[in-house]
């Protein structure tokens, strides 16, 4: 009597779900940054495109941040279905002098001069179907950082948001809970902020212990 022969499954090959260096989980393949910068810039021709060390980085005015970021995710070209990342960054108004970072990122000594001060917060976006992403970047003067809110397109962003408006102090209009999210609700400041008072904290432990801030701690000093 012969084996009886098994049922051939028609189930997806795990194979053609791995995303691969030129094609998302859907097979399609990824869109070059030169490409990505085309596409976005026939709908949004003000753009500011900037290339450098491999990535894509898009500048855009905080008006259009909404309509952008949702042009981003609907469009067949560039299905960015993910918001992988939202992070911040403080540059403070005046002239600074960037050392030359030669055991990092080996970037050159450059200078910055600013008139005003700026919150920039940064987006990735991602297409897991076609495996692409780039950076968008959007300012906002650090006197009052205020930025819409992307929650409605991305929700992820209800933390993302609440963490830069907790270390940068930037008001994201139509956040449904923008409270703090690492500090304490009481804390005064946002300690990522380049204007932040530098220095320790007053720290007291239970059994009385007490441990002086790190500017006035003698690292020798065992506290029992």
């Amino acid at each position: 009597m012969s084996e009886a022969t098994p049922a051939r499954s028609t189930a997806p090959r795990v194979g053609s779900l791995v995303p691969t260096a030129s094609t998302g989980v859907s097979g399609r393949s990824s869109l070059t940054l030169d490409a990505i910068a085309q596409r976005v810039t026939e709908r949004f021709p003000e753009v500011r495109v900037q290339q450098a060390f491999g990535e894509l980085t898009l500048h855009v005015e905080p008006d259009d941040l909404v309509e952008m970021v949702t042009f981003c995710r609907d469009d067949d070209e560039l299905s960015c279905e993910l918001l992988s990342d939202l992070s911040g960054v403080h540059w403070p108004a005046g002239e600074h002098v960037i050392a030359r970072q030669t055991s990092t990122t080996g970037w050159p000594e450059y200078r910055v001069s600013r008139e005003h001060g700026v919150i920039e917060v940064l987006y990735v976006l991602r297409s897991v179907s076609r495996n692409h992403h780039f950076r968008i970047s959007v300012g906002t003067v650090d006197t009052a950082p205020r930025l819409p809110s992307v929650t409605e397109i991305y929700p992820t962003a209800d933390f993302h948001e609440r963490e830069v408006y907790d270390f940068f102090g930037v008001e994201f209009e139509g956040h449904p809970d923008l409270t703090r999210i690492l500090m304490p609700d009481d804390w005064i400041g946002h300690p990522h902020r380049k204007d932040y008072p530098l220095g320790g904290i007053d720290i007291p432990y239970k059994n009385d212990k007490f441990i002086p801030p790190p500017n006035e701690r003698d690292l020798r000093e065992v506290i029992d």
